[in-house]
């Protein structure tokens, strides 16, 4: 919770809300006055668009200054701290994604009440939540892995912009070409194409968050078994 006000106190959270937010408003107001055929899932995937990359930053910001400041041997000068930390960086983790998830369900209330058109169901607003909770922890745990290996913060901030705002799309233009109908199944349940293209869309496959929720597991197994061996 420190963590969190202190995004609050310095700004960053605020400034990365009105980043996030400020494309899905436009996509309202073309849709309320301009009578654009853009609809609830238009606002919701401009709102993810951005929404995303930035709650999932927001943590891994905090790992990587504790990393290059090097406070972390500080804290983890025992086993039990180190789990400890872990533990406490997924809570955070998860905290910012509830709290983008909660300003997103607003959002989308509030302009659907607005006249923009399409269906907002109580089953998309729960997808809607699970659906960022898991994305943001998932890929935070990409990047939190990244820096326990030593790569530059920029270089990891690069690879999780490509992953969540260019990768799909070209997935989504393969799939346009692909026949085969069992390849179409296995890009559909690649999480790096069905993350970031359905987290606004609609809730997840059952498959799918079922292999989310496996990958998650795998990457958290992985920086725990990493974090018990480095040495600070």
């Amino acid at each position: 919770m420190i963590h969190f006000w202190e995004l609050l106190k310095r700004g960053h959270l605020l400034l990365w809300l009105l980043i996030t937010i400020l494309p899905p408003l436009l996509i309202a107001y073309l849709s309320i006055y301009k009578s654009m055929p853009f609809t609830i899932k238009h606002v919701s995937n401009f709102y993810c668009m951005f929404g995303m990359l930035a709650a999932v930053l927001h943590p891994l910001y905090f790992v990587n200054r504790d990393y290059s400041t090097k406070v972390v041997s500080l804290i983890n000068n025992s086993r039990r701290n180190r789990l400890h930390y872990v533990i406490s960086n997924y809570i955070l983790s998860m905290l910012i994604a509830l709290f983008y998830a909660s300003i997103g369900i607003i959002l989308l209330v509030i302009v659907k009440n607005f006249g923009v058109e399409g269906a907002l169901t109580l089953k998309f607003i729960i997808g809607f939540l699970f659906n960022i909770i898991l994305l943001v922890t998932t890929y935070f745990a990409l990047g939190y892995l990244m820096v326990l290996y030593g790569v530059h913060i920029g270089i990891i901030y690069t690879i999780l912009t490509a992953l969540l705002l260019f990768i799909h799309n070209i997935f989504s233009n393969i799939l346009e070409t692909i026949q085969n109908e069992n390849a179409k199944k296995f890009i559909e349940n690649l999480p790096i194409y069905y993350y970031p293209a359905l987290v606004g869309s609609k809730p997840f496959s059952f498959s799918q968050y079922i292999i989310g929720i496996i990958i998650i597991c795998l990457i958290t197994l992985w920086i725990f078994t990493k974090n018990l061996r480095n040495r600070y």
